[in-house]
């Protein structure tokens, strides 16, 4: 069998081009995790045994570094299972959200599995347990993990993670929290009830009460138990209810613990969260709708009707209306996205609070249809426009801005880029000025200066070129100009 430790001293590289660095990880139940570097990607001649002298910079100098999920020894698989596992990774392959790490590369070296995922060097979660967080940052983490959360769930059949904890929650390079680790996660419904261990998935501490039952499936409000054990634990330097989670609350039938230093709406949405009836827990999506209204439960009901629309739009990608008033059932009269955009922008633009609340919550909900005008209205509220529109909504949403009228928060600079990045990567030539507005405010990110994005001056001009030839299709000599002064700056 493979000894992992061993071979990364030998100065062999793994699988034939990983140069394993140092462990990052050896907790888990099952794998490993180790810092490693692409020698693939690496130009200069180097001695593998002196890597692990270089920092996190001088690592990125040389080539790619990533982080490799190592399978221990004792779990090689047999034909079955490497047959499951290899199921279970193309399922994992095929989710893409912002906040899920998504892995690179799966393979067996030496009856070994391992995956390749993105390096973080920001590190986990569990470096805010105990720390003072105030209430908007608690809300972004909220908003960041329920968002990932959301997506799995959607999914048909949905996909349950099974293992949320501060540990599997990573901060990554544009300040999202992301989940990572789905290797024990459980695809409802699926061929394979999950990757590894049925019975023993998951760590004791985070499992709902629900987990410690004979027979019950994997739901996913287990995930949401999980999810407030996380926030409880993250806020008090401590797990809620012991080290063995929701057995302990079935055992003794605690009462839930208080939450002392945020807001009573965030020690509601925990309690709520950690209720020992699955029903009863709010869903993914719910507490996504909390958290952009900074309250739970959310007592408006526009909030309530926003989140009913982002559902129909969510499903159907249009809005079915039937006449009530026959006595037999009319067809369904379908409403164009162009129709709906038309709606929300006009809700938006209405001047009214409420109106404009509702209006956000359709156009987020028909941009996750992929309507690229919908996606770039969204980031025009959250990106770094001065415009008088652009700043009369993020004022009456109550977004904090500094003296340029840019959002002062990480969380909605990194929104926009994005949704900005989600515009460029379909690509569709229908909205060929929209792509290149899109593109170049996607530049302006890594060449303007600002305390939020490292200046990265190649991605810069990558982006401005590609905004170019957008702005030449869509005849944009307002933007050309601005473009090609920008890629002059290069030059001096």
């Amino acid at each position: 069998m493979l000894n992992i430790e061993e071979f990364a001293k030998s100065g062999q590289l793994f699988d034939g081009h990983y140069a394993l660095i140092r462990p990052l990880s050896v907790d888990g139940a099952t794998a490993d995790v180790w810092l490693a570097l692409d020698m693939n990607t690496v130009t200069e001649e180097i001695d593998i045994l002196s890597i692990g002298q270089y920092d996190d910079n001088g690592l990125d100098r040389l080539g790619l570094v990533v982080a490799i999920k190592i399978y221990r020894p004792q779990n090689a698989l047999d034909i079955e299972g490497e047959q499951r596992f290899r199921d279970e990774y193309m399922i994992v392959f095929n989710c893409h959200h912002t906040n899920l790490i998504h892995p690179t590369h799966f393979s067996i070296f030496r009856e070994t599995p391992y995956l390749v995922l993105p390096y973080c060097k920001s590190g986990s979660s569990e470096l805010l347990v105990g720390t003072k967080l105030d209430n908007d940052s608690v809300w972004d983490y909220i908003l960041d993990v329920a968002s990932g959360l959301a997506y799995l769930h959607a999914l048909t059949p949905p996909i349950i993670h099974q293992d949320i904890k501060p540990a599997n929650i990573l901060l990554d390079d544009n300040h999202h929290y992301a989940i990572t680790d789905f290797g024990i996660s459980a695809q409802k419904g699926g061929v394979h009830g999950c990757y590894y261990d049925e019975e023993n998935s998951g760590t004791l501490a985070y499992m709902a009460p629900e987990r410690f039952l004979e027979g019950t499936d994997p739901i996913p409000q287990s995930d949401i138990w999980a999810l407030g054990a996380t926030l409880f634990e993250i806020l008090t330097g401590k797990v809620p209810f012991g080290e063995e989670g929701g057995k302990t609350q079935i055992e003794t039938d605690a009462a839930l613990p208080s939450v002392a230093g945020v807001s009573s709406d965030i020690q509601r949405l925990i309690h709520a969260c950690l209720d020992k009836q699955p029903g009863n827990r709010p869903s993914a999506e719910q507490l996504i709708d909390a958290a952009m209204a900074r309250q739970y439960p959310i007592r408006k009901k526009t909030w309530l009707y926003a989140a009913v629309v982002a559902a129909v739009l969510s499903v159907l990608g249009c809005v079915a209306f039937f006449s009530l008033s026959q006595p037999t059932v009319q067809p369904a009269v379908l409403i164009s996205q162009e129709d709906v955009y038309k709606t929300a922008l006009a809700q938006i633009e209405d001047g009214d609070a409420d109106s404009l609340q509702v209006g956000v919550t359709t156009m987020d909900s028909l941009s996750n249809t992929n309507y690229i005008p919908a996606i770039y209205q969204m980031a025009f509220i959250y990106g770094w426009y001065s415009d008088s529109a652009s700043v009369k909504r993020k004022e009456m949403l109550g977004i904090k801005m500094d003296e340029n009228f840019l959002p002062v928060s990480d969380r909605y600079s990194n929104k926009a880029v994005a949704l900005f990045t989600r515009i460029m990567e379909l690509n569709d030539t229908s909205y060929a000025d929209i792509n290149a507005n899109a593109i170049y405010r996607l530049a302006c990110y890594y060449v303007m200066p600002n305390n939020i994005y490292k200046p990265n001056y190649e991605k810069g001009k990558r982006f401005l070129l590609r905004s170019r030839e957008w702005a030449l299709l869509a005849g944009d000599r307002e933007l050309l100009e601005k473009i090609d002064k920008g890629l002059a700056s290069f030059q001096e």
